[in-house]
């Protein structure tokens, strides 16, 4: 509902209420039935291998939310100001059931071991601590909250001069959350030991809502057209800008707190030599579990802020230039944004020791024993809080030619970078921490490093040209082309086994240590690789002649001998891409009208159509390539490399959505009438 209102020249009001309704609810096909992943002797994290069952986390997920929004504006026209004073509010409501794994996630590194039901590798279920044991989107155990987020703001936009504006503001954003559920064996019994432990919880408390505080935005723009005439602008501005933080992530604290929802792995489960006595069962509702459901016992992830916790929040600052050329009415833009972290999240597990060493040899990175919780009645113990590390920055070049005699074009370049620590990629608290990719492990002091949103350099280009046969046909013919430099992706050693916690070199199942590039091969220790009847099928020396020589092929790799690989160091090749539009017209006149009849086809890749080896984009995926097998952990580790991974080389053809290699058509009829 949206109501404006003029009172005479000097003010104007404008009033908008708001309602939003969503109802989400990602059910999976089928019959229940776990997920199992088979990665068949692949890396197990690089989503190659065989999955069956239903789709890991859509078994116990939907999300209801109510927004109501109330929006005002009053405008005051004074002299050469604009002022405006306005609020944006919204009061939501929010269910969100979410448990991980809920039919039960297993993980074999071969077919023959799931067919055996022998070596389990990783088991995992999510579920609920409260009712029966239901599963699925009957599950008990939502995360239900409130959220009140207020805005206010004021704005004076100055016309100093027929030429030069201004415009000033300052806005407050007050979000207010609401406190959760206790769970006094946490607060009382829980902290202590972490705290004991060395950890700082920055006054974190189960149930502790993130303290009501005000976001303060200043802001201040100008626009100068230099000579009056719009052939030299110059604008920019800079400001303070405060983001909404996704609810998903607070939200997880009202129900991962140890007492509203469960999560069990195969570590909870373990015999007197520490094997797991997991197998593998069928039967969704027969999955085992560490603590029962409705037993009032405690358990599982716990997700925590700290209280003082504050909204993600940027300094930013940019200019710009647009200046009409004497010639062929070209216009040129430059433009240049730059942004600086003042508050972004920051994720850290309190729930995992220490180093227990540090590896022999040239890598000498700390080593972890990951079994070894702090408080095992806890799985995950992740804390949210904030830092100010991390920038980016853009800069643009565009070159446009306005429609003249049939045709149209512009040129662009633009290049960007970014630096980060968390790249806030995940819905879940816990996969943001488990993601990262690190040396030293993803609990110790974290680095800034370049982000998965690190754009590169990137070239556009269109031409459009309309051939007008009469008064009522014509003939539109258009090219887009687009050319980018790839994703940046990191090298990570692949896991040996997820099960044992000594092929590890990183503080989480989820290992995503960064290599350690050798120089000699007096600086890694590779062994035999053996096939299943105890052949040697590679030697060690063939093995670093293999190594030696990708090292070296790899541009990247080869400047980093001697030392660690970056996170996002690499990128993957440049894509060029190139669109095909053509739009034919068929106008009548009668009724004093004029009715036109427009059909036109859009090959998207026209590259690819005219050749199957142009236009192929590649990718690496999640963004990293495992590239050398642990077989043992610290302090002296054993690996292996196996060339015969990377015979097709080490990225993927990409065909996601319309961004696909696959060259696509659609054909369309449009009926225009003036």
């Amino acid at each position: 509902l949206e109501l404006n209102s003029r009172f005479g020249n000097k003010f104007s009001n404008n009033f908008i209420l708001g309602y939003t309704s969503v109802r989400d609810d990602r059910d999976p096909f089928g019959q229940e039935f776990p997920t199992v992943f088979i990665s068949d002797g692949l890396n197990s994290f690089s989503g190659q291998g065989i999955q069956l069952g239903a789709e890991q986390f859509s078994t116990a997920n939907l999300l209801n939310q109510d927004i109501l929004t109330i929006t005002n504006n009053f405008q005051i026209y004074k002299g050469a100001h604009t002022i405006t004073v306005g609020t944006h509010n919204e009061i939501s409501q929010t269910k969100n059931l979410f448990f991980a794994s809920n039919f039960g996630f297993y993980r074999y590194g071969s077919v023959a071991d799931f067919l055996a039901n022998e070596n389990l590798q990783d088991y995992e279920k999510g579920y609920s601590l409260l009712g029966d044991g239901t599963v699925g989107d009957d599950s008990d155990g939502a995360a239900e909250f409130n959220l009140t987020q207020l805005g206010f703001y004021f704005q004076d936009e100055v016309q100093v001069s027929d030429n030069f504006r201004v415009s000033a503001g300052l806005r407050f954003d007050v979000p207010i959350f609401e406190d959760g559920l206790d769970n006094d064996d946490f607060n009382n019994r829980t902290i202590p030991l972490l705290e004991a432990a060395g950890k700082d919880l920055q006054d974190a408390e189960v149930g502790k809502k993130i303290s009501t505080k005000v976001n303060l935005s200043p802001r201040l723009g100008f626009n100068w057209d230099v000579n009056g005439d719009r052939t030299t602008q110059i604008r920019g501005g800079l400001g303070v800008f405060t983001s909404r933080v996704p609810l998903v992530w607070p939200g997880a604290t009202y129900n991962n707190n140890g007492v509203t929802g469960g999560f069990s792995d195969e570590g909870d489960f373990e015999d007197a030599d520490g094997n797991t006595t997991v197998t593998f069962n069928p039967d969704v509702n027969q999955q085992p579990v560490s603590v029962e459901p409705g037993s009032g016992g405690t358990g599982g992830n716990v997700d925590l802020f700290a209280p003082n916790f504050r909204m993600p929040q940027v300094f930013k600052t940019n200019i710009a230039v647009d200046q009409k050329l004497p010639f062929w009415g070209l216009v040129v833009s430059a433009d240049f944004i730059w942004n600086d972290n003042i508050s972004a999240v920051y994720y850290e597990n309190l729930n995992i020791r220490g180093p227990v060493g540090n590896l022999n040899g040239a890598d000498t990175r700390p080593f972890y024993n990951r079994g070894d919780r702090i408080d095992r009645t806890y799985n995950r113990i992740i804390l949210g809080s904030n830092t100010s590390a991390g920038n980016s920055w853009n800069t643009s070049l565009v070159i446009r030619k306005p429609f003249e005699n049939g045709f149209t074009g512009q040129f662009a370049w633009s290049y960007g970078d970014a630096n980060s620590i968390f790249d806030g990629t995940s819905s879940q608290n816990s996969s943001q921490w488990r993601n990262i990719q690190t040396v030293n492990g993803k609990n110790s002091r974290l680095p800034v490093a370049t982000s998965d949103f690190a754009q590169g350099h990137r070239f556009t280009a269109f031409a459009s040209y309309q051939l007008k046969w009469t008064d009522n046909i014509k003939t539109t013919v258009g090219l887009f082309y687009e050319g980018l430099q790839g994703e940046p992706f990191s090298f990570l050693y692949q896991e040996g086994g997820r099960f044992n916690s000594t092929d590890l070199l990183n503080d989480d199942s989820r290992d995503n240590a960064l290599i350690y590039v050798p120089a000699t091969q007096s600086e890694i220790n590779l062994v035999d690789i053996v096939d299943g009847d105890g052949n040697v099928t590679r030697t060690a020396a063939q093995q670093w002649s293999d190594l030696d020589a990708f090292i070296e092929g790899d541009d990247y790799l080869k400047t980093r001998r001697g030392g660690y690989a970056e996170r996002n160091g690499a990128r993957s090749p440049w894509n060029h891409v190139v669109d095909l539009k053509v739009l034919q017209d068929f106008s009548l006149n009668f009724g004093n009208k004029k009715h036109t009849f427009q059909a036109s086809i859009d090959i998207f890749n026209f590259t690819n159509l005219l050749n199957k080896d142009w236009g192929v984009r590649q990718f690496t995926n999640f963004g990293e390539v495992a590239l050398i097998r642990t077989e043992q952990g610290g302090p002296d580790p054993e690996f292996q490399f196996d060339a015969s991974r990377f015979e097709d080389g080490i990225f993927e053809v990409d065909d996601r959505g319309i961004a696909s290699s696959r060259w696509q058509a659609q054909i369309g009829l449009r009926y225009i009438f003036e």
